[in-house]
């Protein structure tokens, strides 16, 4: 017996925006172009020179020495004290005309974080809009601190807003309202950037389908599309952020049970809300179960034009990438 649906049929909307095929970052410029935050360079007085002897170490130690004071979390005093270990006693960064080494550094260091805080702002646009730029400058400065970037490509860092926020409140001494909310929302947004980045697959088409005898049809597999990602939200995100999108000014919304696909079609990344029932089908064929096997569970919740007008809607998508 088919039951009253929540969405009746599918329908996606066009997600990401033509920024996010960007395959690396730009490098980033602090603002108004000053060094660092609160720093007045002109007004700086040369401080008394070390007399630690000047070093020179070879390339790799010093890129490595420069890595390990400019990334760290603290203060660029304490990451200099840290990175000193690597090359020992002496001084690898000179005192200028005008700055001495630390302040050189603080440059540098400033200039790495800023950069970090503008890429989670890149990653996560809509979580900017729904906290405000302060809240969330903060927010990236405290995931920052938290789970700072170990890697040289910064195109995955921003996955740490997820770990972040999937956190306990208690971790963070409840700096961050609404957490799950946001939470759900960082799964939404990164899912976009998944997508963007994932590899390239041909896509199943229908005379594929087509080829296969209807007896043979509840024993067929489908693998799925490399860009597509299937997400259960305690709150309804994608709404959230699609009227965002639409400059509609939305509110963070109450609590409610959602499911949504991200995936792409050529250069574009669709998000389509997912029926609450067919979701459950989609992610028993998307483990690799038969059609038969992951329809039998709902043959007494759904009708058969019910089920194909959705699963018609997902092989015209892009989900499956082969039948077997």
């Amino acid at each position: 017996m088919s039951v009253r649906e929540e969405q009746s049929q599918p329908a996606p909307v066009e997600g990401g925006s033509s920024e996010e095929f960007e395959t690396e970052r730009a490098s980033a410029t602090p603002k108004g172009g000053e060094g660092c935050d609160g720093c007045d360079h002109r007004a700086t007085k040369p401080r008394r020179k070390s007399r630690l002897p000047a070093l020179n170490p070879p390339l790799e130690t010093t890129q490595h020495w420069f890595i390990e004071a400019i990334t760290h979390p603290g203060t660029i005093e304490s990451g200099m004290r840290k990175a000193q270990k690597i090359v020992g006693r002496g001084r690898v960064v000179t005192d200028g005309p005008i700055l001495d080494a630390v302040d050189r550094m603080r440059i540098y260091h400033y200039a790495y974080r800023a950069r970090l805080v503008e890429c989670l702002a890149d990653d996560y646009p809509t979580i900017q809009y729904a906290m405000g730029a302060d809240r969330f400058e903060r927010l990236a400065s405290d995931v920052i601190d938290a789970l700072p970037s170990r890697k040289a490509n910064l195109n995955g860092y921003g996955r740490v807003v997820i770990d972040y926020l999937q956190r306990g409140p208690g971790e963070d001494g409840g700096r961050v309202p609404n957490r799950r909310f946001y939470a759900d929302l960082a799964r939404l947004e990164w899912a976009l950037v998944e997508a963007v980045h994932a590899a390239p697959v041909p896509a199943l088409d229908l005379p594929a389908l087509q080829a296969i005898p209807i007896e043979q049809w509840g024993d067929v597999r489908f693998t799925p599309s490399a860009s597509l990602r299937i997400l259960r939200f305690d709150y309804p995100v994608n709404r959230f952020l699609q009227h965002f999108r639409e400059d509609k000014v939305p509110s963070i919304p109450r609590a409610k049970t959602t499911a949504t696909a991200v995936y792409r079609q050529g250069f574009a990344v669709w998000r389509m809300d997912l029926d609450l029932n067919m979701v459950d089908l989609l992610d028993a064929l998307l483990r690799g179960e038969t059609l038969g096997a992951a329809l039998a569970p709902l043959e007494d919740r759904l009708d058969a034009s019910h089920v194909m007008a959705w699963f018609m809607a997902w092989v015209r998508s892009g989900f499956f990438a082969t039948v077997r």
